[in-house]
Formats: C-alpha cells, sequence, structure tokens
C-alpha cells in the first residue's frame, strides 16, 4: 500500500457523485449540514479552500452563498473536470478555481475559510494533511469524518474493515486504496493548539461527525 490516497477510485465515483447533484445540491447528504453550518460560522465575504473538493459542491455552495471566491484541491483530474462544468451551470464558475493536488503535499495558498469534507478518512497518514490545511487557515476550519469513540466509533471501524477487505479483493482496481477511521480526539486537540476555538462538534447522520472551528 502506498503511504497517500489514490485517485483510481475518485476518477470511477465521479459519474455517481455527477447524477446526485442533478438530483439535488449536493452528492452526500451531509455537505448540505456543513454548507449550512459554514454559512453560519461566516463565509460572506470571504475566500474558501476546499480540500480534497471532489466535484467542488461546497465550493460552488459557499460562494452561492457569499463568499467572494472558493478554491478547489483535488487529486482525480476527473472530478476536477466536473467540478469546473458545475460551478459553470451553477453560475459562479468565474469565482471558483480548481487545481489538480494533493492537500497534503501541495503548496496551499491560504484562505479565510478552509473545509475538508469527508477527505480525513481517505488518508492513511493524516499528519502532513492537517498541518498544512491548518497553515492555511486564517479564520475557519471545518471538516466532516467518521465518529471514533464510543458505539458509533465501533461500528465506524467495522463499517470500514468491511470496505477495505473489498478493496483488497478488487486491488487490481483500487491499487492499494483504503479508508480510515482516525482519532477526532487527537484532530481536534491539534486544531485547538492552533489556536482555533469549537463552534460546532456534533453528529450528523450516524455515519458522520461535523466540526467548524474559528479563530
Amino acid at each position: 500500500m502506498t503511504d497517500e490516497p489514490q485517485d483510481c477510485c475518485f476518477d470511477d465515483w465521479v459519474g455517481c457523485w455527477s447524477k446526485r447533484v442533478r438530483r439535488k445540491p449536493t452528492a452526500a447528504a451531509v455537505t448540505v449540514s456543513l454548507l449550512e453550518a459554514l454559512e453560519e460560522a461566516g463565509v460572506r465575504d470571504r475566500t474558501v479552500l476546499d480540500i480534497g473538493c471532489g466535484i467542488g459542491d461546497v465550493a460552488s455552495g459557499t460562494v452561492q452563498r457569499g463568499a467572494t471566491r472558493a478554491f478547489g484541491v483535488e487529486l482525480s483530474p476527473r472530478a476536477v473536470a466536473e467540478a469546473r462544468r458545475l460551478a459553470a451551470e451553477r453560475g459562479v464558475g468565474e469565482r471558483v478555481t480548481f487545481t489538480i493536488g494533493d492537500g497534503a503535499k501541495a503548496d496551499l495558498e491560504p484562505a479565510d475559510v478552509v473545509v475538508l469534507n469527508r477527505v480525513f478518512c481517505c488518508y492513511p497518514d493524516i499528519d502532513a494533511l492537517v498541518s498544512r490545511s491548518l497553515a492555511a487557515t486564517r479564520h475557519v476550519y471545518a471538516f466532516t469524518a467518521p465518529p471514533s469513540s464510543g458505539i458509533l466509533g465501533a461500528l465506524a471501524r467495522i463499517q470500514v474493515r468491511g470496505e477495505n477487505a473489498w478493496y483488497r479483493i478488487r486491488d487490481h482496481k483500487f491499487h492499494g486504496f483504503r479508508v480510515f477511521v482516525h482519532d477526532l480526539d487527537a484532530i481536534d486537540a491539534r486544531i485547538r493548539a492552533a489556536g482555533f476555538s469549537p463552534l460546532r462538534r456534533e453528529r450528523r447522520r450516524l455515519a458522520w461527525r461535523l466540526c467548524v472551528y474559528s479563530r
């Protein structure tokens, strides 16, 4: 297994994500809750960096909610192409920029608001991703991730084991890709140590924790 996420799976999943956003505002239900939380925390007249942006529904959504500009970074070239199409379709293409890159390695331009939606679970070693994303954040830091403690954390680990068993069986397609449940309390401690205070730390749709911080 490599030490970084692979773009193979994300390319394959773009078609599914695209079908969903034709029927609904976002590719995942938890993203609606995240956008509402970001609007409450304050995206109007601010810049947004969406790391692991997928097809860009968060980036486009924040601009629709008043952000001045949004930038997306994503490993999958196909997802970036779809993100640009979606932004243009929603009338915000001139204020949203998408690039191909790894958020744990790329030079990230500082932004007022930094978002990682369903991204932590795709990284085996999360340290670099958290460090780089925090360094790029001026005011608001937000993420969604699987729960890591209690009964829901145990259930998340069982689900992850099942998914990873499937990825191993289909390794010719997934090329070592795995998903993870990272210690959210440890991540919370790192965020607080960087000078942020929690605005929200809550459960969403059983499978996700939604966390928003500000400074």
